[in-house]
Order: C-alpha cells, then sequence, then structure tokens
C-alpha cells in the first residue's frame, strides 16, 4: 500500500509556484523536520521534535534516543503506524537514524548534518 501525502514548502519553482513534496519525498521531508525539531520551539505542540542536537555527545543513550524517535512518530505522524526505527553507529562514530515504513528506508545520515560554527573555523576562515 503506497502512502499518498503532499508537503507544500516555503519554496516556488521556476513557474511561481509553490514547491509541493509527494509521497515518499513528503514523508521523509516530514520526519526530517520531526528530528531536527527542537521540544519546546512550537508554542502549540511543545513536546513536539526530538531535538536531535541534544544527543550530539550522548553515544551512551543512544536507545533512549532510538525510543524518542518512535514515540514522536506515533504522537505525531500517526499516519506511519508501522515505522521501524534503528540507530547505526558508524566506524567513525557517528550516528544514523534508520526508519523503514512499508518498505521504504529513510536515513538520516548525520554525516551530511550541518557542521556547527565554531571560533577556531571563523579564524580559519579567509573572511576573518
Amino acid at each position: 500500500m503506497a502512502i499518498k501525502e503532499k508537503e507544500r514548502i516555503f519554496t516556488i519553482n521556476a513557474f511561481k509556484e509553490p514547491v509541493v513534496l509527494e509521497n515518499e519525498n513528503a514523508i521523509a521531508m516530514l520526519l526530517m523536520r520531526l528530528i531536527l525539531l527542537e521540544p519546546g520551539s512550537d508554542p502549540l505542540h511543545p513536546d513536539m521534535g526530538v531535538g536531535i542536537q541534544n544527543y550530539r555527545y550522548a553515544m551512551g543513550r543512544l536507545d533512549e534516543l532510538k525510543e524518542r524517535v518512535q514515540e514522536q512518530i506515533s504522537t505525531f505522524l500517526p499516519c506511519f503506524p508501522a515505522s521501524e526505527v534503528s540507530i547505526e553507529v558508524t566506524d567513525d562514530h557517528l550516528c544514523n537514524i534508520k526508519i523503514e515504513i512499508n518498505d521504504t528506508v529513510y536515513m538520516y545520515d548525520s554525516s551530511q548534518a550541518p557542521i556547527p560554527i565554531t571560533l577556531e573555523s571563523v579564524k580559519a576562515s579567509q573572511f576573518y
């Protein structure tokens, strides 16, 4: 059974029409937003969001992270009840979140996550 989802993002195409993500792309966007959202950011839903940055230096809390992702999906995306969440640790100690919904795998690859700006990186840049 294919899930028919649509998600509008704050972007326009070449014809100045809103970009609409559909099916797997829409699901991936919803999951990414849920994983990145910091709890308390949405005043109407203060418990919404995994807050992945809170787990940055918490390799011992991977089970808690997995449980948090699963709980957030079941609470805020109940249309995906058959989701299965797993955490994969890479050889270079990065943590990837793998979510499987209806035989489709969605991966939050932390190696592709934005790198925070530090004072050292600013000093090393050509703009300092």
